[in-house]
């Protein structure tokens, strides 16, 4: 099978006199004539959500990836320039015709909402392979423009955490993370843990099996906060690289303001204290906080963690948030970051 997404490097500049100078809508004048001239784009089709229950829906649109100019003559560039993320215009102004949505893999339903929107629902029952795949074609309005299939994979919620990071301006696309708790140090040693350790860790508020599990939910009575902390995550697989799983591949770190159920913001006002996620993966690493950099603005979390469950053993949840890296080359990239978890409350 091909690549489950592929992201083909479009030079939209040649041959395109046919395009109406206007910029198309939701784009500025400049950014349009960039996109244009520049050649720096790629396609990609974007989906909100990744993770997807019984007969829960996601919308899918395709977006054009802007990748910063690089002014060779300016000898003081700015030390981050963003990578946009731009929706693939309607009408005369588009390069291509969009065509052929379809379900490849899964089941599923499609709704068309525009030429390159659709809403897509999940099965009812899980897939054999647990996993629902949507393709869309783009054929060329110009010779010189290649035609273009672009596939995108969901997944169908089973794990008890599962994590989605999708960045696709460094070529991550449909990194599935997931998390099965271990039960914590007398899971992993039998038992064979002396007293004295369960004894100390309970006479300041702790419980030693949920502090070690790797799935561990810590509340700060204090600041009135809650960190998350998921300590050996396996990485299921990542479209166009290794299907194989490779345990122990990533870490994630999420903290909020309050406690119990109910749905916390990730994003906070200056002065409201401390929240965001970090995530530590194959060598690699990404997050979104308002106190990330001095100039923080555009690497605030964005949307809530809804807290579903907290039976005072456990909690359960979800969020969905943007994300912030880097390409190695001083360029911010943004990505999307989704998750529904599970762990252990160690006070």
């Amino acid at each position: 099978m091909k690549k489950l997404i592929l992201i083909l490097l479009v030079s939209i500049f040649a041959d395109l006199k046919h395009i109406n100078a206007q910029a198309p809508v939701g784009w500025s004048k400049q950014q349009w004539d960039e996109a244009i001239a520049g050649k720096g784009s790629k396609l990609y089709l974007y989906a909100d959500k990744d993770l997807l229950e019984s007969a829960e829906s996601s919308m899918l649109k395709i977006q054009l990836i802007k990748i910063p100019n690089i002014d060779p003559n300016n000898e003081t560039p700015p030390l981050h320039k963003e990578f946009q993320y731009l929706d693939l215009p309607l009408g005369e102004e588009n390069p291509y015709t969009t065509t052929n949505w379809r379900i490849v893999e899964g089941g599923g339903n499609i709704v068309e909402i525009d030429k390159n929107t659709i809403s897509y629902t999940a099965p009812k029952s899980k897939p054999s392979t647990g996993k629902m795949v949507v393709s869309v074609d783009l054929n060329p309005n110009s010779p010189n423009l290649p035609k273009v299939q672009l596939l995108k994979t969901i997944f169908f919620v089973e794990n008890e955490s599962s994590f989605t990071l999708n960045i696709p301006a460094i070529g991550i696309i449909n990194a599935k993370f997931t998390n099965t708790s271990n039960g914590g140090i007398a899971g992993l040693s039998k038992g064979n843990v002396p007293q004295m350790a369960y004894d100390v860790a309970k006479s300041k508020g702790f419980d030693l099996n949920a502090l070690t599990n790797n799935a561990t939910y810590i509340y700060n009575f204090s600041e009135n906060s809650s960190a998350i902390t998921f300590s050996g995550l396996t990485l299921e697989g990542i479209d166009g690289g290794n299907k194989e799983a490779i345990p122990n591949a990533g870490i994630l770190g999420i903290s909020y303001k309050g406690k119990g159920v109910g749905s916390f913001p990730l994003a906070v006002s200056q002065n409201g204290g401390n929240a965001g996620i970090v995530m530590s993966f194959m060598q690699k690493g990404c997050g979104c906080s308002r106190d990330a950099y001095s100039d923080n603005e555009i690497y605030n979390c964005t949307g809530n963690i809804t807290i579903t469950k907290d039976d005072g053993k456990t909690i359960e949840g979800k969020f969905n948030t943007a994300i912030f890296s880097d390409d190695g080359n001083g360029h911010v990239v943004r990505g999307q970051l989704q998750g529904k978890f599970k762990a252990m409350k160690a006070n």
